[in-house]
């Protein structure tokens, strides 16, 4: 009779044991299986998170290039606005036989610097401001 009770003992003991190592298997094949799967939806995500930065990263180099060459051309423009009013003032100068015309002369040499300065200004607020570099993906 102790040897009958022994082994239903051992038999339980056993089945216990055994729906544990099932148990654990289980759960081990679905936190692998689900690990995976997050894993490969990441990697997904990170590859397209990449490419839309390069994009973004290519869009930007275009735009900043082109920022780059508008601010040159405005600072060009103002250059030369500056040397001609700077030629015709000291032409008018040369030429000038009265105070009342060098006066004139200076005066239109502040006009003109003013004039240009508000067209570089101008420019410049219309050009907006310069592109940003995208942010690069975590």
């Amino acid at each position: 009779m102790k040897q009958i009770i022994f082994l239903i003992r051992e038999e339980k003991r056993i089945q216990m044991q055994l729906s544990k190592k099932i148990v654990s298997i289980a759960l081990g094949t679905l936190l692998i299986s689900g690990l995976s799967a997050n894993a490969a939806l990441a990697d997904t995500q990170s590859q397209e998170a990449k490419a839309q930065y390069r994009s973004q990263i290519t869009a930007f180099k275009t735009a900043n290039t082109a920022y780059k060459e508008a601010r040159a051309s405005i600072k060009a423009t103002f250059a030369n606005a500056k040397a001609s009013a700077l030629a015709t003032k000291n032409a008018a100068l040369s030429a000038a036989t009265t105070e009342e015309q060098k006066v004139q002369a200076r005066t239109a040499f502040k006009e003109a610097i003013a004039q240009a300065k508000a067209t570089r200004d101008q420019a410049l607020a219309a050009l907006g401001a310069k592109p940003v570099k995208p942010a690069r993906p975590s």
